[in-house]
């Protein structure tokens, strides 16, 4: 009788209203604290561009394959884009998965597409024969380009050497494979091409900008070990006889 009179009474009601309160400001008052501690940690959120979509390299990014998310500062890569017009229309440089946040070396500057997008600074885009005893290429494998020329030709120099080192294959087709190579080496990879016989040799190295000082250079071969081809003989003209 006594409780259910005191539960009826307005002073215990007031009373548990103030408790509920303070007992609900202390809650929030917590999860507050808990969010700034978060804040103070991982840093404020950031409007970012991410991929909603996998994006392959090569290909323009679209409207759809982008959207703004909200991110803590403190798990952003360095170079990301706020909006999503700075991304789409541009050319990827690299696979771009799904949810990953869109970054600066990701993509192309603005204006180039195609192969030309994929070329390093610097380098020159060379088509070269692939056959069945090629090894197996992919978009992004740094190789060594190799030639053999006719070893009486030759002469004494060795008749298969490197013209190009640690080219980065842009793109590869069924009978053939495009590397990046600077332009020193294009003009080795053409004559090789031309002249003789061409290998691709997949090397483990990473590949390394042109524009990189110790940038190694394919040893240039000096004139005996690049044969130059000899025009066909001319016809000897008989004299009729009698």
């Amino acid at each position: 009788m006594r409780l259910r009179r005191l539960s009826r009474s307005p002073l215990f009601f007031w009373v548990a209203v103030a408790l509920l309160s303070l007992l609900t400001a202390t809650v929030v008052g917590r999860f507050v604290s808990g969010a700034r501690a978060e804040a103070s940690r991982y840093g404020s959120l950031q409007t970012v561009a991410v991929a909603v979509n996998p994006v392959e390299a090569g290909a323009v990014v679209e409207p759809d394959d982008v959207a703004l998310r909200s991110i803590p500062a403190a798990f952003l890569p360095e170079g990301w884009f706020g909006a999503t017009e700075e991304v789409v229309g541009r050319t990827a440089l690299a696979t771009v998965v799904r949810g990953q946040t869109v970054v600066r070396t990701n993509l192309a500057p603005w204006g180039l597409n195609g192969l030309a997008a994929l070329l390093p600074p610097g380098t020159r885009a060379v088509s070269v024969p692939t056959g069945v005893a090629s090894p197996p290429l992919h978009r992004g494998d740094v190789v060594d380009v190799l030639a053999t020329f006719d070893p009486q030709a030759a002469g004494d120099g060795d008749p298969a050497f490197a013209v190009a080192l640690r080219a980065s294959v842009v793109d590869v087709g069924e009978d053939s494979a495009t590397v990046a190579v600077t332009p020193a080496e294009a003009t080795r990879v053409v004559y090789a091409v031309s002249h003789g016989a061409v290998s691709l040799a997949i090397t483990a190295d990473p590949a390394q900008s042109p524009l990189d000082p110790a940038f190694p250079e394919a040893p240039v071969p000096d004139s005996r070990r690049l044969p130059v081809p000899q025009p066909p003989p001319s016809p000897t003209t008989r004299v009729p006889s009698g």
